[in-house]
């Protein structure tokens, strides 16, 4: 059920009631806010850490058993975590962001460095649950693991710094002193 915590928590918009507004007049936000969100995302991420250790640990035994289920409850984990930043996270980010052209820069290129370290993990992910190991995966797995905890912990970090400050109710935004466009192509009158 934990697993399901946050896809159970999205509730409708009631009907005639609008999803969160980026200020007065301004254009209305696709993704609802929750006030939350970060929270149970750092939450996520100390779990992920956690299973992580868990996972190292086990390629310390040599149980094989032991360190496929570490294994799947980290991908587990890892994957529920990525697609509600994927549905949730990231797209309130880019719909909040689209009128500084700055920090929407920034945010894509972070955003990029992350998705490339979520694809690396996720490969090995794939590799290693996806098929019975041969030799060849039974040497590679421990030093792939080590490389996927490294990656890991890179995203995590650069998550934590950099986007999640930046996930602000949707009226904290004025802040950015982005120009919103007008009907009438920006000019006054």
């Amino acid at each position: 059920m934990r697993l399901l915590r946050g896809m159970l928590e999205r509730t409708p918009v009631p009907e005639g009631q609008t999803t969160a507004s980026s200020g007065d007049g301004g254009s209305l936000f696709p993704v609802r806010y929750r006030q939350r969100l970060v929270a149970e995302l750092k939450l996520d991420a100390a779990t992920a850490r956690g299973l992580m250790r868990a996972l190292l640990d086990a390629c310390r035994t040599s149980d094989e058993s032991t360190q496929i289920a570490c294994l799947q409850d980290f991908a587990d984990g890892f994957r529920r975590t990525a697609l509600i930043k994927d549905v949730q996270f990231y797209p309130y980010l880019r719909c909040a962001l689209e009128h500084d052209t700055m920090a929407m820069v920034h945010f894509n290129e972070v955003q990029a460095d992350v998705r490339r370290h979520v694809l690396r993990i996720e490969a090995i992910l794939v590799e290693y649950l996806g098929a019975p190991w041969d030799a060849t995966c039974r040497r590679r797995f421990v030093p792939d693991v080590a490389r996927a905890a490294s990656l890991l912990g890179r995203l995590l970090r650069q998550e934590e710094s950099t986007l999640f400050p930046l996930y602000l109710p949707p009226d904290q935004y004025r802040y950015l002193g982005g120009s919103v466009p007008r009907e009438n192509g920006g000019r006054a009158g």
